[in-house]
């Protein structure tokens, strides 16, 4: 049977036990209960008189029970709070409270705070009163009597600074702590900043209260606030305004502190603004003007104009020429025409003889005049001429020349500028330059574009390029090499992606000549931008089934199978055939030549990272079917049986060519594959350190030596 309903407790029977519990924690819900119940002012008055005749323990509840009244309080109820809040056997929270509640019911005056002030500040020291006050203040939302009261005693109250002994009001001491000796007040006592952000730290890492986190980075300074987010492992979402303000400050991140570290490397210096003809930068101008009549050069630096007007040996082009000879010819007409007597030719024939005669001279010149080079071409050509020659010369400011080599892949004329670019280089290479770094831009920016002006002539560009930057793998700094592969990423227009390609394939090659393991080349492309561009590989992993394929190019075990190229070689060799294959499986490892009649047919054979490729067709299964069959009513096609691919043959491949496919299979299984293994195994130590000491960086702060890379939490190295 359900259990029978409790009786309904009246409010008498409410405080009676209210006043028998002793327990705080079991005595809270019987208060609010009453407090509820207590509505009218006969009620109020009832449940105080019956407390306050209880001795001291109904006083306490007396105070507990009127803070939580709803209503409005009698005045004869209102009055036995005050002289309760003096009394120090009951707990100052409850005091407090108690004081609270009376100053709402009360006028907001002054007269009414300092009564209650008086009461709960009995028998407290000056300094002790006022942060009695101050605990009373934070419990009301709004008292301008109590907000004076306060103002006027903390102008009263002294201080003394327990490091210098110097006697102030409160707020002062608060700011000469502060100001003066780095401390803080915090409920009266003076603390260390030190020991008080620990104490916030742990309250943060205890609770995970946010407030506790945002007095702690308010406290402190941003370099020691950056060291506790790095001991603290936070997720890369919280580090990201880390990382992005140091992009825009061209640094990295400290690893063990956070802190910002400078750029390793500086960019290369962006190439210079060309546009109608016009050359600037850095406060020199080189501007190509007129159309093809008049041909105009201006040519300034920052202190002097050294050239403006027509453009000397160039003034005319082709239609101004071929008018100054036409005019020649009416001019030569004319002066004939004054000595010649009038009867040797009518005046009307011999008039369009004449202007006949102008017409097909103006007709020759115009088109046997060679057209002059365009306006920007005319301003690169110039430039070389002019300002480099005077520059290379003079002050050799190599910042302005790696910006004008730059702007000149592509324009101009290779063989004026030529001399200029040779010295050059020399003067880069022998680092008279002012600054090291500048001097080895220039270096590569020079040497890029000599690469550049010489593909016009048939040399071979990426070969060019790729042996620049194998110097920086060998023997110059790695910072040559990302220079070099920097001017070729990031070049106008984008070089082909099958250049692309090579250049990759090429790059590795001389990387691993150099000693560079897979290890060492992850590491460098964290922190080299445009190496990573120009050779990265995606996945990480195919970087042992290159590195095997390098390693066993001496002895050529994939002979075994059948003869092959391998990628690095056909790359270097064959810069049409690679650079197609690479565009499509940028994955290549080993280049097959089959039968003529099979080639002519389904093409090379590529063994890939990813499988083996025939017909365009790949599979990397190594116990794939693959089988030459007849087709057709009358048995005179064939099909090859490529895995799960089906390809069409007109002619019968050769008999072993079915079973070297199979090998091929099982070769890129049983011994390519297993590189991949141990593709992250560490280099040389004297590598690794050749490799990436110019981008290491030590923190002042913590000591962390890291490899450092714009906008990246650095890489810790011993």
């Amino acid at each position: 049977m359900p259990d029978p309903p409790s009786p309904r407790l009246t409010l008498g029977d409410l405080a009676n036990r209210v006043l028998a519990t002793t327990d705080a924690d079991a005595r809270h819900p019987l208060v609010v209960q009453l407090a509820r119940g207590s509505r009218s002012a006969e009620q109020v008055t009832a449940v105080a008189d019956r407390f306050l005749g209880s001795g001291p323990v109904g006083r306490r509840a007396f105070l507990e029970w009127v803070v939580r009244v709803r209503g409005s309080l009698p005045a004869s109820v209102l009055a036995q709070i005050t002289p309760l809040l003096s009394d120090r056997k009951m707990p100052p929270v409850v005091r407090v409270a108690a004081a609270a509640r009376a100053l709402r019911a009360l006028p907001d005056r002054l007269e009414s705070a300092k009564t209650v002030a008086r009461a709960l500040t009995a028998g407290l020291s000056p300094l002790r009163g006022l942060e009695r006050l101050r605990q009373l203040q934070h419990q009301l939302d709004k008292s301008r009597g109590l907000d004076a009261l306060i103002e006027r005693r903390e102008q009263r109250v002294k201080m003394d600074c327990p490091r210098c002994g110097v006697r102030l009001p409160r707020m002062a001491m608060v700011r000469h702590l502060w100001h003066e000796h780095g401390l803080l007040m915090e409920r009266g006592k003076v603390r260390g900043l030190q020991r008080t952000v620990e104490e916030l730290q742990a309250d943060h890492a205890a609770t995970h209260d946010t407030t506790a986190l945002d007095r702690a980075a308010i406290l402190v300074d941003p370099a020691a606030l950056r060291g506790w987010t790095a001991a603290t492992d936070p997720p890369a979402d919280d580090l990201a305004p880390l990382r992005a303000a140091a992009e825009e400050h061209r640094a990295g991140l400290c690893p063990g502190c956070l802190a910002e570290l400078p750029e390793p490397l500086p960019p290369l210096p962006a190439p210079l603004a060309l546009a109608g003809g016009r050359l600037a930068g850095d406060g020199y101008v080189v501007e190509a003007g007129g159309r093809d009549w008049l041909r105009t050069l201006a040519v300034a630096t920052p202190t002097a104009v050294l050239r403006s007007g027509p453009d000397r040996g160039r003034m005319l082009g082709s239609r101004g020429l071929a008018t100054l000879a036409a005019g020649a010819v009416l001019l030569a007409a004319v002066a004939a025409a004054a000595v010649v007597p009038a009867a040797v030719a009518a005046p009307v024939t011999a008039a369009f003889r004449l202007v006949l005669a102008a017409v097909v001279v103006y007709g020759v010149v115009w088109a046997v005049r060679k057209p002059p080079p365009r306006r920007a071409e005319r301003a690169v050509d110039a430039a070389w001429t002019v300002l480099a020659r005077r520059l290379v010369r003079g002050d050799r400011r190599a910042g302005w020349l790696t910006r004008l080599c730059r702007t000149s892949v592509g324009r101009g004329d290779p063989v004026a500028r030529a001399g200029v670019l040779a010295r050059v280089l020399d003067r880069a290479a022998a680092g008279q330059a002012e600054d090291a770094e500048e001097a080895l831009q220039l270096l590569a920016a020079a040497g890029v574009l000599q690469v550049e002006d010489t593909a016009r002539i048939g040399r071979d560009r990426i070969a060019g390029v790729a042996g620049l930057a194998a110097a920086g793998f060998r023997d110059r700094p790695i910072g040559y090499a990302e220079y070099v592969a920097g001017c070729v990423v990031q070049r106008d227009p984008a070089p082909e992606p099958g250049d692309l390609a090579r250049l990759r394939v090429l790059l590795l090659a001389a990387a691993f000549d150099a000693g560079l393991r897979p290890r060492d080349l992850i590491d460098l492309w964290a922190v080299a931008p445009n190496l990573r561009r120009a050779m990265g590989v995606e996945p990480l992993h195919r970087l042992g089934l290159l590195y095997g394929v390098w390693s066993m190019r001496a002895a050529r075990r994939w002979e075994r199978v059948g003869p092959a190229d391998a990628v690095y070689d056909l790359a270097r060799v064959a810069p049409n055939i690679s650079g197609r294959v690479l565009r499509e499986f940028p994955d290549l490892l080993l280049y097959h030549h089959p039968a003529p009649e099979v080639e002519d047919q389904l093409g090379p054979v590529l063994v890939c990272a990813r499988g083996v490729v025939v017909g365009g067709q790949m599979v990397a299964d190594p116990d794939a079917d693959v089988r030459a069959t007849k087709t057709g009513r009358f048995g005179s096609g064939y099909e090859l049986a490529f895995g799960p691919h089906r390809l069409r043959l007109d002619r019968r491949p050769p008999d072993d060519f079915t079973e070297t496919v199979r090998e091929w299979l099982r070769f890129r299984a049983k011994v390519l594959l297993p590189y991949i293994d141990g593709y992250l195994e560490p280099g040389s130590p004297e590598v690794a350190a050749r490799v990436l000491g110019p981008f290491r960086r030590r923190c002042a702060q913590c000591g962390t030596v890291s490899a450092v890379a714009v906008g990246k939490i650095g890489t810790p190295v011993r």
